[in-house]
């Protein structure tokens, strides 16, 4: 049997583990809250339509949903350690590179190399806290740490940001935030473990198989697709952001459009929601005490799709604020309960394979969703939209069942030191 890692290799301690993996997701958001002060400026500099500036985020976000994958196999293969540590030092190269003069193609290509490393980082720390926190309400409060950490950086940058701009340093000085990945780099070869976990006695297994005529174990890819419960827990990582992006996008135009909000207003409202949401996740280490992970999310989902109905409620402005508070509430949950699920559910010795896979479910989800959502819009209202949405929520709620009824057969996974 594979060995899973264990988070006090070397005498490093469970909470630095999860202390690096959160400051490194936190800082890889500079890729994209951190520079969106500087966009005006960029366009600008470069002389750029919108349509041009809208390449400046989808050449970030496209090779995630690919490096998420990537980064799982070859972690699986190396060890967690150089990967994380290389996609940051990666990431903080590219960030010194663009405080350069070049042209618009050169700052596009540096942009597309960080989105792979973006994309790296931000699934391998999922991973790397289930290494060293697998299960129960301690994974919940590793998991709510990293979220915290990133909620927090998702305020502080752009408003960073917007000082070195206002401080007239150049269009380029919001990239310098990104050097910061440097250091943190380092923390991470010096804290996590050399070789976070060995793929399954693969080799020797073929071996046995031809000697006794038995057939092979599955490895690698295959052992992760046939995980139990796998469709369930990659349908229910896409969903957190079929609900997420949507409403991120589409929101502020129902409540500024139908609903007479100003735009002050609405900012004031989403605010608010992320706040809660970042509270949220750090209850939720109570909660597993009391529920499942994929018990949790299947609640997550009924108070989505009740949030989702009351946004599209009419001229009733309280309701959709009011909603869009239980939104921010339940997603808070849901994000932390998913990253307990996937680590839990993930096959041993393969579990930065299968959260890669869960990574780039995810940023398909990101990508998809709200285009979806848009094309809805040209045969229904938004309104209308909003309440098919809250049905497609609740329907998922039964695979977050059976997912429940998978995980309850299983039971908890062993300790990582086990």
């Amino acid at each position: 049997m594979a060995d899973r890692a264990k988070g006090s290799e070397g005498g490093v301690s469970p909470g630095l583990v999860i202390l690096v993996a959160s400051l490194s997701s936190a800082i890889v958001t500079s890729g994209m809250q951190g520079i969106a002060p500087a966009l005006p400026a960029i366009q600008d500099q470069f002389g750029l339509t919108s349509a041009e500036v809208a390449l400046i985020t989808s050449v970030y976000l496209l090779p995630s949903v690919v490096s998420a994958l990537v980064g799982g196999m070859l972690a699986d293969r190396i060890g967690t350690r150089p990967v994380i540590a290389g996609s940051l030092l990666l990431f903080a190269i590219g960030g010194g590179l663009l405080l350069l003069e070049m042209p618009f193609w050169a700052l596009l290509a540096i942009r597309f190399v960080q989105g792979a490393a973006f994309g790296a980082v931000l699934s391998l720390t999922v991973a790397v806290i289930g290494d060293v926190v697998a299960s129960g309400p301690a994974a919940a409060r590793g998991q709510s740490r990293r979220i915290i950490m990133m909620a927090i950086a998702e305020a502080v940058l752009p408003i960073v940001a917007g000082l070195l701009l206002a401080w007239q340093l150049g269009w380029s000085s919001p990239f310098a935030l990104q050097l910061l990945a440097l250091p943190l780099a380092l923390m991470a070869w010096r804290v996590l473990p050399p070789l976070a976990r060995t793929v399954s006695d693969a080799a020797t297994t073929g071996a046995a198989a031809d000697t006794v005529g038995t057939p092979e174990k599955p490895t690698g890819m295959r052992a992760v697709l046939r995980a139990p419960a796998v469709v369930g827990v990659q349908i229910l990582a896409a969903m957190r952001f079929v609900f997420k992006f949507p409403v991120i996008t589409f929101f502020p135009l129902l409540a500024t459009d139908e609903l007479g909000l100003s735009p002050a207003a609405v900012g004031v409202v989403m605010g608010v929601s992320a706040a809660i949401s970042a509270g949220t996740a750090a209850l939720t280490e109570k909660l597993a005490g009391r529920w499942t992970s994929a018990q949790l999310i299947g609640g997550s989902l009924v108070v989505a799709a009740l949030a989702v109905g009351g946004m599209a409620a009419g001229e009733w402005v309280a309701v959709a604020i009011i909603a869009m508070l239980l939104f921010g509430a339940q997603d808070g949950v849901y994000g932390v309960a998913h990253n307990v699920l996937v680590t839990e559910l993930a096959p041993p010795g393969l579990r930065s394979t299968y959260v890669g896979l869960t990574g780039m479910v995810r940023n398909v989800g990101k990508f998809a969703a709200p285009a979806l959502f848009g094309a809805a819009t040209l045969v229904l209202t938004i309104s209308q939209t909003f309440l098919v949405l809250g049905a497609v929520g609740l329907a998922s709620v039964g695979v977050a069942r059976r997912v429940a009824a998978v995980q309850a057969r299983l039971g908890p996974p062993p300790h990582p030191s086990s």
